[in-house]
């Protein structure tokens, strides 16, 4: 593996006699540029209409990236350009000089696997990998502050109650208190009604609570059987009413 080791950004620097034709699955070990999780590198060399796009990756602090197996094949020059790209700009920040040193093909020399270095979205690549990241980070954070908020937790100093218990004990405690509860609702109805019915009494005594009752397939409402009558029936779907004196 070679290694381009910088010491600044725009910098170019050359790395020499360590490449050979017919080399394969060649890398390059980028240090000193603090790259990104996935970058692009272009190789170039004469000849060739358009650069190779590679792309390297950063994992543990490490940037690595391949050297296409074809910019091995023949003696040449190969300058390799260190691209960052985002949605809105991308720019060539630093290039690396390399040779590859001339020798002979081995007899039924073969390179094992001609692999395509595919071209990937970078900015897609990059997001999906901190979207991973972040998403362990906040489920991790999450089962943490829950743990926590139910039974507290030496690392959450403000949240040391257990809650879980807390309401566990509050829910058994209402719960005890509802026949009580239900003996005195049932109390205060029954003194409502008293205090309505001495309010609704006239000069009699008597109390001018509507009565109804079906007679023949009638209803009837009477306010007060021995004065008056009120008689209902239904005309179509509307419910028509006299009164008999």
């Amino acid at each position: 593996m070679l290694i381009a080791e910088f010491s600044h950004k725009g910098e170019e620097i050359e790395i020499d006699d360590e490449l050979w034709q017919h080399d394969y699955g060649q890398k390059i070990q980028i240090k000193g540029l603090d790259l990104p999780e996935v970058f692009e590198v272009h190789f170039a060399w004469k000849d060739i209409e358009e650069a190779k796009v590679v792309t390297g990756s950063t994992v543990d602090g490490a940037s690595i990236v391949d050297i296409p197996n074809i910019a091995l094949e023949q003696r040449r020059a190969i300058t390799a350009y260190i691209y960052l790209s985002n949605a809105v700009e991308g720019e060539t920040v630093n290039t690396i000089l390399m040779t590859v040193n001339k020798r002979k093909a081995p007899e039924g020399f073969e390179i094992p696997e001609k692999i395509d270095l595919f071209h990937h979205t970078i900015e897609a690549t990059a997001e999906y990998q901190r979207r991973a990241k972040e998403s362990e980070k906040n489920a991790s954070t999450q089962a943490a502050d829950s743990e926590a908020w139910a039974h507290g937790r030496e690392d959450h100093p403000d949240q040391a109650h257990d809650n879980a218990k807390y309401y566990a004990d509050q829910a058994a405690k209402s719960a005890a208190e509802v026949p009580g509860k239900a003996e005195q609702a049932k109390k205060d109805i029954d003194k409502y009604v008293r205090q309505k019915e001495s309010e609704l009494k006239g000069e009699t005594g008597n109390v001018f609570f509507a009565a109804f009752k079906v007679i023949n397939g009638r209803l009837k409402m009477y306010s007060d059987p021995a004065v008056d009558k009120v008689c209902f029936r239904r005309v179509g779907s509307r419910l028509k009413y006299r009164l008999k004196i």
